[in-house]
């Protein structure tokens, strides 16, 4: 993931409002006429139901062509689940499945270890009340019901566990039989990449672009994981966005959140729209783009995925490199890191959308895996690049989730957050290591080429096949290791 040059008018403008808070200016739609009334009904109607919904299990619950599909379906309590506006809907489905013990262990250890979201919450044995702020505790947004102590229901998951997929039948040649994986190439790329800041030179040579990077690896990923016997979902196969908005689709609501975060806003409100497009300018348009890249487009992989696939595991795929890279610096340092969800911070958890998906992460079951596959995979890359891990451990941003294990934190990364389901985001390699970059800039090839006197093969083909012996190891119990000598570099740290 390239550091870019900071936009602090518009990183401090999204700390206030909230990634997910912005996204629900994106909903569009006829207006709504009245229908004219219903005809009367027999009263031997009232007793007929209107869907027959099936119950909940966990084979229904796997076999799901959707998520949508999967909320419909009936609650342990034998009612139907009918929708509703309410975004905690999706919620629903996981009453009763965690006990108290079992939440706060999560809230505190995991999700919110800086207890921003605790004064919101009113937690006894029996429930925890979610509330719109901590002043503001008549009407709650959500109650969610705990198990009994020591008695937690499974929750109804529609992934497999690796535990589960490892006692299915694999043929030796096919280790991943069965598994289901979708693949999120990180950024956009191609036209997009310079909007995005993902796209940079080093020393007046040529430049490389992380999201085209990430899709090469993305697009090899997929043909391995598919020769072991998996069923990939490629969340883009292309440079072009999954959205369907473009920046000027944004230019309302990002002059609305101008507006709304100024100090003049009073005087502001009174201006007409092209007055302010004026006098907001550059930051006008900066903002525009970022609700484009950032926001919506996350937002709209998170639909994709849920839509149209139900995955055992998401992985997203980035670069990582030193906060030099924007400015064009090389470094003769490398490393890798790989991220869960987890680790709200206290201005993330003023969001009403984040404190949602916090609890949808916590109850849904998928943190013990994602923390299983991404050590397995930080153990195939460890092995195959030897190299060490960034130093993130705990911080303000993140949280060490393995014991003496440092490639992996929690961290509340956009596609950890809105994707459902356990998702691993892996981001080996400084982009702007010497070495890294020429190897980026030679494409991908077979065999093997020289980079500063040592052997390295394709750096996307050893990308894409530590990965996929990571998700052997974890979802096939193999200790199958990417092994093919390289050249590999000695452990450094960042």
């Amino acid at each position: 993931m390239l550091f870019g040059k900071p936009r602090l008018t518009i990183y401090g403008l999204i700390a206030l409002v909230g990634a997910g808070v912005l996204l629900c200016l994106f909903a569009g739609g006829e207006p709504i006429n009245p229908s004219p009334a219903p005809p009367p009904a027999s009263l031997s109607n009232y007793n007929l139901p209107l869907v027959a919904y099936p119950p909940v299990t966990p084979w229904t619950a796997w076999s799901a062509r959707s998520i949508s599909e999967l909320r419909h379906l009936k609650t342990a309590t034998g009612s139907p689940r009918l929708p509703t506006p309410n975004p905690w809907f999706s919620i629903d489905l996981y009453q009763g499945t965690i006990t108290r013990q079992q939440f706060e262990q999560k809230l505190h250890n995991l999700y919110d270890p800086f207890s921003a979201f605790t004064p919101y919450l009113d937690i006894n044995d029996s429930r925890v009340v979610v509330y719109p702020s901590p002043q503001e505790r008549r009407i709650p947004q959500f109650v969610l019901q705990f198990a009994p102590p020591n008695q937690p229901r499974p929750p109804m998951r529609w992934f497999r566990t690796p535990a589960e997929v490892r006692t299915m039948s694999h043929p030796l040649d096919k280790p991943l039989n069965g598994l289901r994986v979708a693949i999120d190439p990180g950024h956009i790329g191609g036209p997009w990449a310079q909007m995005e800041e993902r796209s940079t030179r080093y020393h007046g040579s040529a430049p490389v672009q992380e999201g085209d990077l990430n899709l090469i690896t993305a697009r090899l990923l997929k043909q391995e994981l598919t020769d072991m016997g998996a069923t990939v979902f490629m969340v883009r196969d292309s440079t072009e966005p999954v959205t369907p908005y473009r920046p000027g689709d944004m230019i309302e609501e990002a002059r609305e959140l101008l507006v709304a975060h100024s100090a003049h806003k009073q005087n502001l409100h009174a201006l007409p729209a092209d007055k302010l497009n004026l006098l907001f300018g550059q930051r006008l348009m900066e903002l525009s783009e970022f609700l484009f890249y950032r926001c919506s487009e996350i937002k709209e992989r998170g639909n994709r995925i849920r839509n149209n696939f139900v995955p055992d595991i998401t992985i997203t795929l980035y670069i990582d490199a030193t906060p030099g890279s924007g400015r064009g610096r090389v470094t003769s340092g490398n490393a890798n890191i790989f991220f869960v969800g987890g680790s709200y911070t206290k201005s993330e958890m003023n969001d009403p959308d984040m404190q949602r998906r916090c609890v949808y992460k916590m109850v849904e079951g998928g943190s013990d895996i994602e923390a299983e596959v991404a050590a397995d995979i930080a153990g195939v890359f460890t092995q195959r690049t030897g190299l060490g891990p960034v130093k993130y451990g705990d911080s303000s941003t993140t949280r060490a989730v393995i014991p003496n294990n440092a490639f992996v934190v929690a961290r509340n990364l956009a596609a950890n957050r809105e994707y459902d389901g356990p998702v691993v985001c892996t981001e080996p390699y400084f982009m702007n290591n010497k070495t890294v970059y020429q190897r980026l800039l030679a494409g991908d090839y077979a065999g093997q080429r020289t980079f500063d006197g040592k052997s390295y093969g394709s750096i996307f083909r050893e990308y894409a096949d530590c990965v996929a012996q990571g998700l052997v190891k974890a979802y096939a119990g193999s200790t199958v290791i990417a092994g093919a000598t390289n050249g590999s570099a000695s452990p450094q740290t960042k």
